[in-house]
């Protein structure tokens, strides 16, 4: 009896729904809504580990059975030491004088992401907070600020007020900022709550593996020799500014094509 291939792929893509918990995966991330947005940072649970999760993603194109385009982020593998074809195809494409090339290497250019456990202040919920740089480097320095310190801890930290403003299609995050006053977390009992909630964001870093990722590559540039890049120096592009369409992305795309 030959085996059916094509059923045995079905059942495998229904056993991960089953496994992530299919659409309820997205449940577990902070969703930022216009306005302000209080939440407590977590720390982690072990003093070893850093209290966020960091990556930066491709974002590509590929054609579905359909033949339709469908967006798709890659964990980018240099950004975790290990070759990463999608960076060669983003090297190689600025070398061909091609505007259309250029343009589409400011698309799969990686993007700096960073995951955080946080406590909703709404709900009293520990969600995903996922973020690019602009918040983070927000965050990182109201820590470094002696007038605030370590926010994330749970007895005299503080909690953090993200303000998102919508302007045009592109929201600010200009006045996000930390309380000013520190204040204790929660109770005894919320705290315990909480760290025992705690979403392993070290694990939402999947690196695929090197050939698949060698073959979104050849379809972005077919033409480049994978095995014999070299790091060259290419042109600056900025990927977190909010005033360029061709190279920004919401918080909301990037949860929109991580649900995807």
């Amino acid at each position: 009896m030959t085996v059916d291939l094509d059923k045995l792929r079905m059942k495998y893509t229904q056993l991960e729904k089953v496994f992530s918990g299919g659409d309820n995966f997205m449940n577990k991330f902070f969703q930022v809504a216009d306005g302000t947005n209080m939440i407590r940072i977590l720390p982690s649970s072990d003093e070893d580990t850093e209290f966020y999760a960091e990556t930066k993603i491709h974002r590509i194109n590929l054609p579905n059975e359909g033949g339709e385009m469908m967006a798709k982020n890659v964990h980018c593998r240099s950004m975790h030491g290990e070759p990463c074809p999608l960076c060669d195809a983003y090297r190689g494409l600025w070398k061909t004088d091609s505007k259309a090339d250029e343009d589409k290497a400011r698309e799969i250019k990686p993007r700096s992401r960073f995951y955080m456990n946080i406590v909703d202040r709404n709900t009293g919920e520990v969600k995903i907070l996922s973020v690019g740089i602009m918040l983070f480097q927000k965050i990182v320095a109201a820590m470094l600020d002696e007038d605030y310190g370590d926010i994330t801890d749970l007895q005299t930290g503080h909690d953090f007020k993200i303000v998102k403003v919508q302007e045009g299609r592109w929201p600010k995050y200009d006045q996000s900022a930390p309380r000013p006053k520190p204040s204790t977390a929660g109770s005894e009992a919320e705290v315990a709550t909480w760290m025992d909630s705690l979403h392993d964001i070290a694990d939402l870093v999947k690196l695929e593996e090197y050939e698949e990722v060698k073959t979104y590559a050849q379809n972005i540039l077919p033409t480049l020799t994978y095995e014999q890049t070299v790091e060259r120096p290419v042109p600056e592009v900025s990927t977190e500014t909010t005033d360029d369409s061709s190279i920004t992305e919401t918080d909301e795309d990037y949860l929109a094509r991580l649900k995807a």
